[in-house]
């Protein structure tokens, strides 16, 4: 067959002219023996990045760890301890506090670690017979702090000893020598002790250190004095009332409160005849001398009183009655009624505000 005479064909497509685009090959057939200029550019910039950064993280890496390798972070550094001996009539009771931290205002952990305490009896003013006997009773408290307190730092802890309420109704020397006797005891202890930080709390000190731990626990120790909180305690021998004030008192009723940065005028007063002991021991005369004027023929009557719970089993001795006994078994507790019976007293302490 003559096939002189066929020529190609020409296509007269203008696509034909141009090579397939890479979408339309297959993967496989990709190839490109030297990457573009700028995939060049931007590996190389990855790749110094990654060698700067290496060192960089190391470095941080090695501050961290050696850090937290110091003896600050290795083991707790206390800023110190304190040793209070609050003596109370029938019972004394010795608080370790373990300062966590050194801050402007040092914080106290409130648990097994931070804060501990033990009491012991007899009180103090069950040793009035015997006052020479009033330190003595005080070693097992003592013992007891020592086993929390590091033997190195014992001689920078102080120690004090407060007597609250413990000695009130005794003369003024039974008192100077039940607590002369403590002070020998605490002198000899190993703490840091000076005479003057063993005596009987004021009513006023009482109100200054109930604001101090109410604003501690809530976070407002060092606060402005407008955020500061002002409390009102009510005790058992008497009641407190304390707050911020911003001009001065007399100074029976105010004291200025110094701390690290931070100066406040406070407002501390304080009565007995608001105490809790007070109030139901008139309360308890009262309901006595009626039960005893309504029913004189009885040893044993019955006790309504609404400021008792219900199911409470309780006893009284009434008043110029030779020792005779009401029995309270059938309380009938309710809060209106309380209230009522409380709201007829009328103490004759004027407080100065």
């Amino acid at each position: 067959m003559d096939l002189s005479h066929l020529q190609p064909r020409v296509s007269t497509s203008t696509s034909s002219a141009f090579p397939p685009h890479r979408t339309q090959i297959h993967p496989r057939m990709h190839f490109s023996t030297f990457p573009p200029p700028y995939y060049r550019v931007d590996r190389l910039r990855v790749l110094v990045a990654g060698l700067l950064a290496v060192p960089f993280l190391l470095y941080l890496v090695s501050v961290a760890r050696g850090t937290h390798l110091t003896s600050r972070f290795a083991v707790s550094h206390p800023k110190g301890f304190c040793v209070i001996i609050d003596a109370r009539a029938t019972a004394s009771r010795v608080h370790v506090f373990e300062f966590l931290n050194d801050g402007r205002i040092p914080f106290v952990g409130f648990d097994s670690k931070g804060s501990v305490s033990l009491s012991a009896r007899p009180g103090i003013r069950a040793l009035a017979a015997e006052p020479d006997r009033a330190g003595a009773s005080l070693r097992g408290l003592l013992e007891f702090a020592k086993g929390r307190v590091p033997r190195s730092v014992w001689v920078e802890t102080t120690v004090r000893l407060i007597d609250n309420g413990g000695l009130r109704g005794l003369t003024q020397e039974l008192k100077r020598a039940i607590l002369e006797s403590c002070r020998r005891e605490l002198r000899a202890s190993g703490f840091l002790f000076k005479d003057y930080w063993a005596s009987s709390i004021t009513g006023q000190e009482k109100g200054i250190y109930a604001w101090v731990a109410a604003n501690y626990v809530l976070g407002t120790l060092g606060a402005a004095p407008e955020d500061t909180l002002g409390i009102i305690e009510l005790g058992e021998a008497s009641t407190q009332v304390a707050f911020v004030i911003d001009k001065q008192h007399p100074m029976e009723v105010s004291r200025i409160l110094e701390l690290p940065g931070r100066t406040y005028k406070i407002y501390s007063n304080s009565t007995y005849e608001y105490s809790q002991d007070i109030t139901w021991e008139s309360l308890q005369n009262v309901w006595s001398s009626n039960m005893l004027m309504k029913s004189s023929d009885y040893m044993n009557e019955a006790l309504m009183s609404p400021c008792i719970p219900k199911g409470y089993n309780h006893s009284a001795l009434q008043p110029n009655s030779m020792g005779r006994r009401i029995s309270s078994t059938n309380l009938q507790g309710g809060f209106n009624a309380c209230r009522d019976n409380i709201s007829g007293f009328s103490p004759t302490e004027r407080w100065l505000f």
